[in-house]
């Protein structure tokens, strides 16, 4: 990120908060519009009572015609009732365009995440940014989220502006009659030098607030890193995860002794740098800021008050001077000091720019994928070699192998050997740098990206379950074919514990949206992925060490009833554990990122190699889980 200590040019933060209010706009309808309106009428309506109350002050002040003052009040009250109805019905336009910014604002950054290619998905680089923007969002509303606030401040701040020079000519062209001890206020230079000392006091407390601005900002990177510390320590005690070891080890105490006095951690407490700029020169820039302003209104009261008693003009035109000069002042400030937030936040909207403009690299075809009844696919690994973005050690060499539909396919080998890598390469989740992957002979690149990963249901290793109903999290929508779900959960193996729950599909996952919601646990959470992965009914089912919660009996089992489920679709196994492999008709056994072995269960044990070793070392333990499944039921 760019270093905050470094002024943007005020041309490029122009083109950068121009560039976010329309986006932002493209995806709130009419709210920038609505929100414009909303403020000039505001500001019209104001300047309009200030007249009418300057008209009404004076008559009092003067003749006190009675039919004047009639016709003043009721102007009063008919422009009050119709700006009133007019601001509500804009307000209500206004709130209902306003009450969806922040998940149209989030959107925008979720839809870019979604859509981006999934190798800068798995960048840190690009994790880190992602995750600095929506931290200067949370410590200090930094980005998308202040444009808003900008945006109807400004268009406030110049239309009062505005209103205020129109309103306050009268001040500076009215004579005090000559021979008036007072006359030295008709003086050109007299009114250069109020204007000039005006100037001064107000230029100073915008200059002050900027300053303030600038260090407010300059604090981004540790108030980001205080923000991730309070979350961490602040919510540890009270999070599943941690609460037993924290409990059992005595944690409390050594926990928030450093978190107290951490410097980094400390960025918002007694001492902290937030602590020490308020009690120090950012207190005296305050102060300066408030008696600059304070000191202006004294000069503009005393000269529109000197005018008047030199008979420049009555009680009534004191009382729109005063009130129109304040509004100039107040407008001129605010348009400063917001003009001065524009350019800081720029630097954070150039953050969310760089997430959002971070280019797609991966071709994404245009050939449409066939939709065949007969599933008739086959791929082919033409001698792939990947590695991963900024890692310089291949995940995968020279990989060549074919298969077709029907084909249940075992990739067995250790940890770190390229099995998921495999995986990744075929769902086209990553591009081999090296080789080809071909679909019934075509390049997989050729095919539309979107089409070509619908023809696979994938449980990946760290999967993931939302706080949704238990139909919902099946389906992956919110509208559930409920046979086909109960029908998938019950080949899954999760039939017992379904008839079990009150609310069947109905019972929801976690306890964050229903008090009554179940909390699964591990075997479950897999059986229910497993059942996602049914439910879409694609040709190619891939199981990625979806089982690795379970024992290797129950994992057996499992896929022996897979086996059965899966019918002529194209099931690819992958672990690390061999008990699917007696169930699949070929078997390809990984060793650091190359396949070191290829053929069928019985081929493999006979070739006496690395799967025969793997075969034996888990046989044995297997037996003993056997003995100790049949001793249970003895005791």
């Amino acid at each position: 990120m760019a270093n905050k200590k470094e002024k943007m040019p005020w041309r490029e933060a122009f083109s950068i908060n121009v560039r976010a209010i329309r986006l932002l706009n493209s995806k709130n309808k009419w709210m920038f519009p609505y929100m414009a309106v909303k403020s000039i009428l505001g500001v019209v309506f104001s300047y309009a009572s200030l007249y009418i109350t300057a008209q009404l002050i004076g008559e009092l002040a003067g003749e006190r015609r009675v039919k004047t003052l009639l016709l003043w009040a009721a102007v009063q009250l008919v422009s009050t009732a119709v700006f009133a109805i007019v601001n509500n019905l804009l307000s209500h336009a206004y709130s209902i365009k306003a009450a969806n910014f922040f998940n149209n604002m989030q959107r925008i950054e979720d839809e870019k995440f979604m859509s981006m290619d999934y190798s800068d998905v798995e960048d840190q680089k690009i994790r880190d940014l992602r995750d600095q923007i929506e931290q200067n969002r949370g410590w200090s509303g930094w980005g998308f989220w202040r444009i808003q606030e900008h945006f109807q401040g400004l268009v406030s701040s110049v239309f009062n502006v505005l209103g205020a020079v129109a309103m306050s000519v009268g001040l500076v062209v009215s004579k005090v009659p000559e021979g008036s001890p007072f006359a030295f206020l008709n003086s050109p230079f007299t009114l250069l030098g109020f204007l000039a000392l005006a100037f001064l006091c107000a230029a100073a407390s915008p200059l002050l607030n900027a300053k303030m601005i600038e260090y407010n900002a300059g604090l981004s990177e540790k108030a980001r890193f205080g923000n991730r510390a309070f979350g961490h320590f602040g919510f540890l005690r009270i999070s599943p995860e941690g609460m037993v070891d924290y409990r059992m080890y005595n944690q409390n105490e050594g926990f928030i002794k450093h978190y107290r006095w951490c410097p980094e951690a400390g960025t918002w407490f007694v001492g902290g740098p937030h602590n020490k700029f308020d009690k120090g020169i950012g207190g005296l820039m305050s102060i300066g800021r408030v008696f600059s302003g304070k000191l202006l209104l004294c000069v503009v009261y005393l000269f529109v008050c000197l005018k008047a008693l030199g008979g420049a003009f009555g009680l009534g035109a004191v009382t729109q001077y005063v009130g129109a000069v304040s509004r100039l002042i107040s407008g001129f400030t605010q348009s400063v000091n917001l003009l001065n937030e524009c350019r800081a936040n720029a630097k954070f909207l150039k953050d969310i720019f760089e997430f959002l403009d971070v280019p797609n690299k991966m071709y994404q075809g245009s050939l449409t994928t066939e939709k065949r009844l007969d599933r008739n696919y086959n791929v082919e690994f033409r001698d792939v070699s990947f590695k991963y973005p900024n890692s310089d050690r291949w995940a995968l060499r020279h990989v060549s192998v074919k298969f077709q539909v029907g084909t249940k396919l075992a990739v067995v080998g250790e940890n770190g050997s390229g099995k998921s890598t495999f995986i990744k390469l075929l769902c086209r989740l990553y591009d081999p740098q090296e080789g080809e992957i071909l679909l019934n002979g075509v390049n997989i690149q050729k095919y539309r990206y979107d089409e070509y990963i619908a023809i696979f249901s994938v449980v990946f290793q760290d999967f993931f379950l939302m706080s949704h109903k238990l139909g919902q999290n099946v389906a992956g929508s919110l509208d559930v074919d409920e046979k086909r779900a109960v029908k998938c959960l019950e080949d899954a193996g999760f039939g017992d514990r379904l008839r079990e729950l009150p609310d069947g599909l109905e019972t929801w996952l976690g306890k964050d949206f229903d008090e009554d919601g179940i909390v699964v646990s591990g075997g479950e959470r897999q059986k229910i992925a497993i059942a996602r992965a049914l439910y879409k009914n694609a040709p190619f089912i891939v199981l990625d060490e979806p089982t690795a919660s379970l024992d290797p009996l129950a994992e057996a089992e499992i896929y022996k009833n897979f086996d059965e489920i899966v019918g002529d679709r194209t099931a690819i196994y992958i672990s690390h554990r061999l008990s699917s492999c007696r169930f699949c008709r070929e078997i390809l056994v990984f060793e650091n990122g190359g396949i070191i072995e290829h053929g069928t269960h019985d081929e493999l044990l006979k070739a006496r190699g690395r799967y025969c070793e793997l075969w034996h070392a888990q046989a044995e333990y297997y037996e003993k889980m056997k003995q100790y499944e049949q001793d249970k039921k003895y005791l």
